[in-house]
């Protein structure tokens, strides 16, 4: 659904704005426990896309299976743990610290491995590590494809019934875009969505740019 996409259009959004950002991916499946994250994966994009690059740039849990991570970690008989990945984004921040200056915004871009609900571990999912983390701004990502609606719709749902919703919404277009694919924010907002509403096409990073604006307001 693009959600690596989607954090490096805002950490290179965040830049044009004069922002010091990194991107962190603490969770990432089918990568090396060990050694610099290829350049395929996940990790490594976030970190070349932000504007400061921590020393941490590999996943702080990495598992070779392309799977979910609670599995991948069951295999190597691990658990997934939220207090250490806080500590870990806590230590990637104070990393970067001095190299702000004091009128200088820093922004931490934090992607999960899966979706809001995906399990880390038999008792926790993505849902609770962006608890862990607050205070933060939350995005859900979505594909802007058929499905959009019901996806959207089903995930805001379930986080109002736990006391959290996201701040943002944003569709990333799909690899194959279909009939839907550019109605779908005009359509959630007519069933009446009140969460903000980016999209954001595949090579082109212009749509991001009123969630960058909104990000820099701290605007709901």
């Amino acid at each position: 659904m693009g959600k690596t996409r989607v954090s490096v259009a805002l950490l290179r959004g965040l830049s044009r704005a004069r922002c010091r950002t990194i991107g962190l991916k603490p969770i990432e499946t089918g990568v090396a426990p060990k050694g610099n994250p290829p350049p395929d994966s996940d990790a490594y994009a976030l970190a070349q896309a932000g504007s400061m690059r921590p020393s941490m740039a590999h996943p702080l849990f990495a598992f070779p299976e392309p799977i979910s991570p609670h599995a991948a970690a069951r295999m190597l008989q691990l658990e997934i743990a939220l207090t250490p990945i806080v500590s870990w984004v806590e230590e990637a921040e104070q990393c970067v610290a001095p190299l702000v200056s004091s009128d200088m915004a820093s922004w931490s871009v934090v992607e999960t491995a899966g979706g809001v609900f995906s399990p880390l571990s038999q008792s926790t999912t993505n849902f609770a590590l962006a608890l862990a983390l607050e205070p933060a701004i939350w995005i859900v990502v979505a594909a802007d494809a058929l499905g959009a609606l019901h996806e959207v719709t089903a995930t805001l749902e379930a986080m109002r019934a736990r006391g959290r919703e996201p701040n943002h919404v944003v569709l990333s277009a799909a690899r194959e875009p279909d009939a839907s694919t550019g109605s779908n924010a005009r359509e959630l907002s007519a069933l009446g969505i009140v969460t903000p509403v980016a999209t954001l096409a595949r090579n082109d990073d212009r749509g991001i740019e009123a969630l960058v604006e909104r990000l820099l307001t701290r605007a709901p």
